[in-house]
């Protein structure tokens, strides 16, 4: 990333800043502050002839402000990994935009996603739901290099089935989607 500047935020179309005022059990008014954000869907990709699961890795700009905040010391800092994932932010439907995002960020079109489950996130700062999907990719399904779109800097990660606990150990900058997927997919097998 190049010239990283925090600027006065004013609008977005992905986040809508909230504030609410409530008379509590005590009589006493209190606020609540938090966000409006869009839904957001998510992918397990298995790939079945490299026996390996795809990851992706990418720079966020909000870990890098918590990590640089918190004086966290680590080789690299403001990188996640992260299950194929995407915005709910275009009308179609949850599995055609979750194999929008497989081809966007990896390159590979499933033929089919199996929806795993739904969640709900961010009680506290701004509710969303994230929907879980499962996919299996060969590489007949590769159709483009992936890499992201709009300034996203995606880079593959490619982790065999039998290390993934290892990696896991190993790799704490991760979403808890991530290990809740891959024991749903352990269950599965």
């Amino acid at each position: 990333m190049n010239n990283l500047q925090e600027e006065q935020f004013s609008n977005s179309k992905y986040i809508k800043p909230k504030r609410y005022t409530y008379i509590g059990k005590d009589n006493k008014k209190y606020t609540w502050d938090f966000i409006e954000a869009l839904d957001s869907v998510s992918v397990f990709l298995y790939h079945t002839q490299k026996d390996s699961f795809v990851f992706v890795k990418q720079f966020r700009i909000p870990l890098w402000d918590y990590q640089k905040r918190n004086n966290l010391n680590l080789d690299e800092i403001g990188f996640s990994i992260e299950l194929c994932s995407g915005l709910v932010d275009k009308n179609l439907s949850l599995e055609e935009i979750a194999k929008e995002e497989c081809i966007e960020e990896l390159g590979y079109a499933p033929k089919l996603v199996e929806k795993i489950g739904e969640f709900y996130t961010g009680f506290g700062s701004g509710v969303s739901r994230q929907f879980l999907f499962y996919a299996e990719i060969s590489e007949g399904d590769k159709i483009g290099h992936g890499g992201g779109i709009d300034g996203e800097d995606i880079q593959a990660v490619w982790i065999k089935r039998k290390d993934f606990e290892q990696f896991s150990k190993e790799n704490p900058i991760k979403t808890p989607l991530l290990e809740y997927a891959y024991l749903w997919f352990k269950g599965k097998n």
